[in-house]
């Protein structure tokens, strides 16, 4: 098996696993992946990235406590611009790669997907779709990472549909530019 068929395997497994997790609890998971990630050695990392994800430690919050979800929606900021650029920029030459995967696309949009199981297999379709495409974008080449920021998408576009979710994403990314701009001081 090759490395990018194992890779993608990987990715698949993952995202099965983790569309049936909370928004919470995926944000939790980003962060403690990321944390693990930023405090990893090389070897270790490189074990990581082989096997896919660091271990998950059990019953210990990594000195972060309650603020791991918290640290996983701030390593969302830094995944949300890259999946806006994917979906949602017009110039994006993966986009109707993307598009032609989500549910009932028509346009260059996806219609929001009510009902519990086709929603979870729909999330699954889109967050497999998206996770190989991402895991290149991220500072950590680790699969996990870019599963969990798919799957995070995917639940997105799922729930407001794709026009709605490159809306917010687009106002999410300005807001932080202004916050950003705000605290730069004056030269």
């Amino acid at each position: 098996m090759s490395d990018s068929t194992n890779q993608q395997a990987v990715l698949e497994s993952q995202v099965r696993s983790l569309v049936e997790l909370s928004e919470d609890d995926l944000f939790r998971k980003l962060g403690i992946q990321v944390k693990q990630a930023e405090e990893a050695d090389a070897a270790a990392l490189e074990v990581a990235q082989a096997e896919g994800a660091f271990a998950e430690p059990v019953g210990v919050e990594m000195g972060l406590g309650e603020n791991l979800r918290a640290f996983g929606a701030r390593w969302w900021a830094e995944i949300e611009p890259k999946l806006y650029n994917l979906l949602c920029a017009s110039e994006s030459k993966e986009r109707s790669q993307i598009l032609a995967q989500l549910p009932e696309s028509k346009g260059g949009t996806a219609a929001a997907v009510v009902g519990g199981d086709s929603g979870n297999a729909a999330a699954d379709n889109i967050a497999t779709a998206l996770a190989p495409l991402l895991i290149g974008l991220l500072p950590f080449n680790l699969p996990i990472i870019a599963s969990v920021g798919a799957t995070i998408a995917a639940k997105m576009i799922l729930s407001s549909g794709l026009k709605t979710t490159c809306e917010m994403w687009q106002e999410s990314i300005e807001a932080r530019e202004e916050a950003k701009a705000k605290e730069k001081p004056a030269e």
